[in-house]
């Protein structure tokens, strides 16, 4: 007699859509980072002509300033241009700062309203009775939206490759460019993604995703220049407070001893190295000053990781760019999760 008993329903493997490449399937070893939706989504955006339109119009502005920076070092006598400061670095810095505002504008325009538009449309709730769990999902929209960025800030790198021709830039510098704009775009991109799951309109998600990366990129400069022009207007002393940046911009010529002499820095040689930390872990969470030092450190010939020495006082040091990178996955990872939790309570 055959078994009647019921039994747990096994999940089935999601069909791979037609026309859509294995790699983007749940059937290889990235199945986990990419799925069917994203696959379908990248296809819709990369097949109509929008995505090259909006990206030849945003690449407008950089070839603009590298083309007026290129005009002028070209103008320029040998003579001026070997007494300053070598000109291929502020072409790349001045090109990757212009590429990082575009980012800063698009990831949140981008992501804002992958989730509340659906809901909007009222098609949310057909995306989360789909096999996809709510992980895929977030993940899916993710890809699809960040493919854009990503394109861009591929077709930017002709432009930023023309500083090592220039000179003055290697390419350590220019793959640490690349690395703190992907992941950029990444982190902001799912700020936007958050924001989209966790309110109810697009209008909202998009204000608050803009609010948030004006804070996250803009700011900790803006509280430098503030402490800047306190120092100025008021002779507020600021040497004990950013001393950190100075160290990091500085290397092995900053010195604690005007604080105090050698005694005090002995005495105070913990609060010392908790303000370091606590220093590279700030720079390290804004792109603009992360560029900043990174750069500073890579031309200095500084190791990635180290102990260094301030006077008497041994500091540890962790290159900006990793700094930054980890603790960008890490937000990232995190807003991941946030988002796939604010799907569920959305679903139930």
């Amino acid at each position: 007699m055959a078994d009647t008993t019921p039994r747990t329903a096994e999940r089935l493997p999601l069909p791979r859509a037609r026309g859509v490449p294995g790699w983007l399937g749940l059937r290889g070893p990235l199945g986990r980072l990419a799925n069917p939706l994203a696959g379908k989504e990248l296809l819709a955006r990369m097949r109509g002509p929008r995505t090259f339109v909006v990206a030849t119009l945003l690449l407008l502005p950089l070839a603009a300033v590298a083309g007026g920076l290129y005009a002028m070092i070209a103008t320029a006598s040998s003579s001026d241009v070997s007494s300053t400061t070598p000109v291929g670095k502020l072409f790349f810095a001045a090109v990757t700062a212009v590429e990082l505002g575009l980012i800063c504008l698009l990831a949140p325009a981008l992501t804002a309203d992958l989730i509340s538009g659906e809901r909007e449309r009222q098609t949310l709730d057909l995306l989360l009775v789909t096999p996809l769990s709510r992980r895929q999902i977030v993940v899916g929209k993710l890809v699809a939206a960040l493919g854009s960025l990503l394109l861009l800030i591929i077709l930017a790198l002709p432009i930023q490759a023309l500083s090592v021709l220039i000179g003055g830039i290697g390419l350590e510098e220019l793959l640490v460019g690349l690395l703190l704009l992907g992941l950029t775009a990444t982190t902001y991109g799912c700020v936007g993604l958050f924001w989209s799951a966790r309110l109810r309109t697009t209008r909202g998600a998009m204000l608050f995703s803009y609010v948030t990366t004006l804070l996250g990129v803009g700011g900790l400069p803006l509280v430098l220049v503030l402490f800047v022009i306190a120092s100025g207007a008021f002779g507020v002393r600021l040497d004990e407070i950013v001393w950190p940046l100075e160290w990091l911009m500085n290397g092995s010529r900053a010195s604690l001893s005007r604080f105090g002499g050698p005694n005090a820095v002995a005495q105070n040689a913990t609060l010392y190295q908790a303000e370091a930390v606590l220093g590279q872990l700030l720079v390290a969470s804004n792109p603009l000053l992360a560029g900043i030092t990174s750069a500073a450190g890579l031309v200095q010939g500084r190791p990635v990781v180290a102990m260094e020495q301030i006077d008497t006082l041994d500091v540890p040091y962790v290159a900006p760019w990793l700094l930054f990178s980890i603790l960008h996955v890490l937000a990232s990872v995190v807003l991941i999760w946030l988002t796939a939790r604010c799907l569920r309570r959305a679903r139930t």
